[in-house]
């Protein structure tokens, strides 16, 4: 765990030399350092539980103590996508946010805490630009993530234009799949900021300290988050649409397969028929047939069947069939 006091400005990893009553934090740890600061900082049996067990949705609940949050983010690995749960509780003298896994967004927001650009003389206003701050690296790190998803969208459609296989169906289907769980764990953070636009400034508005100043940065930032993560969902929405439109290309390269097959069939059957005329012909069993007693009657036969093989190459050569 790290533990920032906004007072002193200096980080601790001891928790019994954090005044939570008297100064203003900022709370790193997981889930399981949960148990530490529970009846400290008077979070509710529920909120708790919810963090030790992990659910795939985005939620904010307004208490009397706190703001608690839970988020979904996502990483991009290899072929796969990865969700990760991140539980932040928002509080007019602290922020505490819970990760899972010390990957890129653990590192981001922990080198938040060595950054001087959130204090301000008034610390309320200090945790909500922590907490805007924590936003912004969780967006910026999805916006990433859909990038590389979009890379291999472009990887496959690269494929599907050089050759057709067996592998590219599955390989679309796997992209949409993933695409469709990015927009899902998306859609719900618009609803969250509109939740926070709403009420969340009357949880703040109980603090002695809160005045007009603090009301508008407080909006200003919400705000901005708010057109942050528009962007972030019309892109996810623009990936996904990216991916839905292999599977058109998909089939329009089966089609153009196929077509050719039936392409060089009928090109065969053309050539095929006047030949089988012929043969038909001398392949029947009439008495008196002039051309059986001739003693060129083959050699000129075939000779006409490789003529007329020639001139159906030649015409279809021309035509650009072949």
């Amino acid at each position: 765990m790290h533990i920032l006091n906004l007072n002193t400005k200096k980080i601790s990893k001891n928790i019994d030399e954090i005044h939570f009553n008297e100064d203003y934090h900022f709370i790193i740890c997981n889930p399981w350092e949960l148990k530490f600061f529970k009846n400290t900082l008077k979070l509710n049996n529920t909120a708790y539980k919810d963090c030790l067990s992990y659910h795939e949705k985005v939620s904010v609940n307004i208490l009397d103590e706190y703001i608690f949050f839970t988020l979904a983010n996502f990483q991009l690995r290899e072929e796969d996508i990865l969700l990760e749960e991140i539980n932040i509780f928002l509080s007019e003298k602290y922020i505490l946010i819970l990760l899972r896994k010390r990957n890129d967004v653990y590192n981001q927001i922990k080198q938040l805490m060595r950054e001087n650009f959130f204090y301000k003389s008034n610390l309320t206003l200090s945790l909500f630009t922590i907490y805007s701050s924590i936003l912004r690296i969780i967006i910026s790190n999805q916006f990433e993530n859909l990038e590389k998803i979009e890379e291999k969208i472009l990887e496959i459609e690269d494929d599907i234009v050089n050759e057709v296989d067996e592998n590219i169906s599955s390989k679309i289907s796997h992209i949409r799949s993933i695409c469709r769980c990015c927009v899902k764990n998306i859609r719900p953070l618009t609803y969250m900021m509109d939740t926070l636009l709403k009420d969340g400034m009357e949880f703040f508005s109980k603090e002695k300290t809160s005045n007009d100043y603090l009301d508008k940065e407080y909006v200003k930032l919400l705000q901005g988050l708010d057109l942050s993560i528009d962007k972030l969902y019309n892109f996810s929405l623009g990936t996904r649409e990216l991916a839905d439109k292999l599977l058109d290309i998909y089939s329009s390269k089966v089609s153009e397969k196929t077509n050719n097959l039936i392409t060089k069939l009928t090109i065969f059957t053309g050539a095929a028929v006047p030949i089988g005329i012929i043969t038909g012909i001398y392949g029947m069993n009439f008495k008196y047939m002039p051309e059986l007693n001739y003693v060129y009657g083959y050699k000129i036969t075939m000779l006409v069947i490789l003529l007329i093989l020639i001139i159906s190459f030649v015409i279809f050569k021309t035509k650009k069939f072949l």
